[in-house]
């Protein structure tokens, strides 16, 4: 198996389960795949996070959005000139609702949050029963880890 690819794949957002099935593998390697991995120092989860919420592009882009907007802003500014005062509030405020939902902060999933705080419970469950070779635990998360998160995170 080749653990580039099965990391690549997790960061891509597959499945443990998905990963496993393409290389032949059980789940229990993949998450040991993991926990090594992270013991190396290199998480996985933090990397999936990193990917998703890369801040130059996020921070790029919107500095593009804003500079188009003031610029459709100007433009704009010049023609309104002509139309009636409400016809140029109702244009006013709708480029100010544009750019406050664009600045406003991020709501937070806080379910998202809980979810990730559980599976690293759980993956550093697996790490200390590794440590202890104690394979029935390690088995067992593996095999159970997305019931128990279902359980506990029901709609």
């Amino acid at each position: 198996m080749d653990k580039q690819s099965a990391k690549d794949m997790y960061i891509k957002g597959y499945s443990v389960t998905d990963i496993a099935k393409t290389h032949g593998v059980t789940r229990q390697t993949i998450y040991k795949k993991k926990a090594k991995d992270k013991e190396a120092g290199i998480d996985w989860d933090a990397l999936v996070l990193a990917k998703n919420r890369d801040a130059k592009s996020t921070k790029a882009s919107e500095d593009r959005f804003i500079s188009t907007l003031i610029e459709s802003f100007e433009r704009a500014f010049e023609e309104i000139k002509q139309l009636e005062p409400n016809e140029q509030l109702e244009i006013l405020s709708n480029y100010t609702e544009t750019y406050y939902k664009l600045k406003a902060p991020l709501k937070t999933d806080h379910k998202a949050v809980s979810i990730e705080a559980a599976q690293k419970a759980i993956n550093e469950i697996v790490v200390i029963a590794e440590k202890s070779k104690n394979d029935a635990v390690t088995d067992f998360l593996s095999k159970n880890a997305d019931e128990i998160l279902g359980r506990i995170f029901k709609k």
